[in-house]
This record gives structure tokens, sequence and C-alpha cells, in this order.
């Protein structure tokens, strides 16, 4: 009988351990570890953050004063505005009011944007002759996105008669500014092989035919930059190191007038020297 009391005893006493330690007691009294529960942790509550407040600043009063008072780049600074909605809501018409008076007062970069303007139709009527009129009085002051422009006008044909070695011309003075849209316009109008022009009283061709082509108004190598292209760029403020590449890349060759004359337009030495080394 105690026996039997002992064993029912260390049964019950294993059963208790069981409960409290995670063990389990099987039939035969034998205690067995039992293996941990698995917890699953709660997925974390992701809470997006809160839209960035948008602070619009409007343009400083000094800067409307300068504008109204006739200061070109703070007119064109305040077109800029009206053109992308920036501190002020966006009005296209605006932005060409104070762009027209900006460049009217000769400010390259307004000339350029005024002619976007009228290229596309932006806050004033579509008129690409007038584009390309403000294009050329700021090409001409040395404006590299103007130069490109007034070439896009040349390749395409509007606002212009289509002229692919005009066109070519002011992308190189653009690319040669360091403009990569232009470098890129460039390489595609050089790689043209353009079809003549048919005179207005030639007949039309009976059946078609492939008509005659020409070679291209600019080689794919590189047309050699001459010298009143080298003193444009150099008078626009080009620098000498970019001339001196263009010299040697397009292997362009010089007379002894060509030289002179870039000496008398003050043309920096190290272009010079570079003309000298490739004279003819």
């Amino acid at each position: 009988m105690n026996i039997k009391h002992g064993a029912i005893g260390l049964t019950l006493a294993c059963l208790g351990l069981g409960l409290t330690t995670g063990c389990v007691v099987d039939r035969h009294g034998r205690v067995w570890i039992a293996p941990p529960a698995v917890v699953v942790a709660p997925a974390p509550v992701v809470v997006a953050p809160p839209p960035p407040r948008v602070v619009i600043v409007p343009p400083p009063p000094s800067l409307v004063q300068k504008a109204e008072r006739g200061d070109a780049v703070a007119q064109f600074t305040l077109g800029s505005c009206y053109a992308s909605g920036r501190g002020v809501p966006r009005n296209d018409q605006e932005a060409v009011r104070w762009f027209r008076l900006s460049a009217q007062r000769g400010y390259a970069p307004a000339q350029n944007r005024l002619g976007v303007c009228c290229y596309r139709g932006l806050g004033t009527p579509q008129d690409y002759a007038e584009a390309v009129q403000w294009y050329r009085q700021a090409a001409a002051q040395g404006n590299a996105s103007a130069q490109d422009n007034l070439g896009i006008c040349y390749y395409s044909g509007r606002g212009v008669p289509q002229n692919f070695a005009e066109a070519a011309r002011w992308y190189r003075l653009s690319a040669a500014q360091g403009d990569a849209a232009a470098a890129i316009h460039l390489r595609q109008v050089q790689g043209l092989r353009v079809p003549p022009p048919v005179a207005s009283h030639q007949p039309a061709p009976s059946s078609p035919t492939t008509p005659p082509v020409t070679e291209p108004a600019e080689p794919s190598s590189g047309a050699p930059i001459t010298v009143d292209e080298i003193k444009e760029l150099s008078s626009a403020g080009v620098k000498p190191d970019t001339l001196t590449n263009q010299i040697k890349s397009t292997n362009s060759k010089f007379s002894a007038q060509d030289i002179a004359s870039a000496q008398l337009a003050k043309v920096d030495p190290a272009v010079i020297a570079c003309m000298q080394a490739n004279s003819k």
C-alpha cells in the first residue's frame, strides 16, 4: 500500500512539474521535456508619414518693385515665376508679358524664353516667325540655348526657309559652349543626305523615282571651323580650350590672312597658336 501511494504521489508530483515547467509525463510515468511553444509576434503596424506641407513663398516685394521699375533681370525672374507657378499661380500670359518687357531691354535669357513661348504658343498665339526673331537676337549675344533653338528652326523650316547648313552652323556654336542637346542635334544633321530642292517650275515625275542626292551640308566627321566662327565664339566668351579642341577635332586649316584677322579681333593667344599650328 505504501508503495502504491508513493507511486501515485510521484506521478502527481511529476504532473505538477510538467504543468509548471513545460514537461510531459506519459502513462508510464516517464517525464519528457515538451518543445517550447512558438509565439508569433504581431505584424508591426506601419503608419504612413503625413504628406509634406507645401509652403508657397511669394516673390519678395523687392523683386516685384525692381521689375516694375524696369530691371530686366527682375522682369525675367518674375516671368519665370509665373511660367512655373513658383510662388504665384501659374499664368502663361503674365509670364509672356514679363518676358517681353525684359526681352525688349535686350536681356538674352528673356529673349530666348519669349521665343520658346512664341514657338509653342504658350501664353501667346503660336508664331514661328516671331520665335525666330527673338531666338536670333539672343543667339547673337551668345546665348547657347537660343543658338540651339535657332538651329532647330532652320532644321525644321519653321519660321525660316529650311537650311541644313545654317542649322549645323548654329548647332556648332551652341555645342562649342557645352550645350549637350546642340551636340546631339549637330551629329544628327551631319549624318543627313539631303536631296536638292526641286524648282517650282519643274513638273512632277509621272512615276515614282528616287531623287538624286548630294552630300550633306556637313560631312559626318565634322566640318572645319572658320575664322569668322572663331571670332564670334571668342567674343561670346567661349573658353580657349573649347576652341582649340574644336580646331583639332575638325582638322581645320587656316591661311595667314585668317590668322591675322583673328589677331586683329584679339582672339586668345592660345587659340592663335593653335591656328598657326594648323596653317595651310
